[in-house]
């Protein structure tokens, strides 16, 4: 039951991200000037994360280099077909951390152009973001199922102490109905007692008066 859903709410949130266009144009300054690219906002994303997936999402198109002083990566010579069906494209990210969310921008440069407007790069972004989001809901699953786990295990615990609480209520209730049958045998053990001691007067009783009988007549 909780595997299905753990499923549900994926297919919902993956539902609701396809329904919608994520990638945005912009004009940001990167290491060749400021160009026109496209980006994308991955809501409870992280910076490095984003970064490492982009690289191996690249890695069926080229290999991504990082270019340190500013702080961007390239992928020089990569072919993809989606946004140059003619050319090599030439692709340069850059990721930026944000509350709560990771923002990730792209340019691509294809025959020493860069490309402004285009249906492709914007499918090709939009591929990234979509599996960029698919990572972070199973991040928060899996942070969610860690809590779930946690709280079976303190509810076995408690469960557990449960089961000791009512088994020591037997134990008290065998040793009360134990104690009941020894005060029901005490007591019959005392009417018996009673019984002998006043047996007992009545020898003495007649012993006495045996005493003092000596020496009448």
């Amino acid at each position: 039951m909780k595997k299905t859903l753990t499923l549900m709410t994926l297919f919902v949130a993956i539902a609701t991200i396809v329904s919608a266009q994520n990638v945005e144009a912009i004009e940001k300054t990167m290491s060749l000037g400021k160009q026109t690219g496209v980006y994308i906002e991955v809501e409870g994303g992280e910076k490095d994360d984003v970064k490492d997936l982009w690289e191996d999402y690249m890695k069926d198109y080229g290999k991504t280099k990082r270019n340190k002083k500013a702080d961007e990566y390239y992928s020089e010579g990569a072919r993809i077909p989606l946004v140059s069906s003619s050319n090599n494209v030439d692709m340069y990210a850059k990721f930026e951390e944000g509350k709560n969310q990771a923002t990730a921008y792209f340019w691509a440069v294809s025959d020493g152009e860069f490309v402004d407007d285009s249906k492709g790069l914007q499918t090709f972004v939009q591929d990234f973001y979509l599996l960029a989001r698919k990572e972070v809901i199973n991040k928060e699953i899996e942070e969610q199922e860690k809590v779930l786990k946690k709280l079976d295990k303190n509810m076995g615990k408690l469960v557990k102490k449960n089961t000791g609480y009512h088994k020591d209520i037997e134990k008290a209730e065998d040793k009360i109905r134990k104690a009941e049958e020894n005060i029901e045998k005490n007591l019959n053990d005392q009417d018996e007692m009673q019984a002998e001691m006043i047996k007992q007067k009545e020898i003495l009783d007649m012993i006495v008066e045996k005493l003092n009988n000596v020496g009448k007549m």
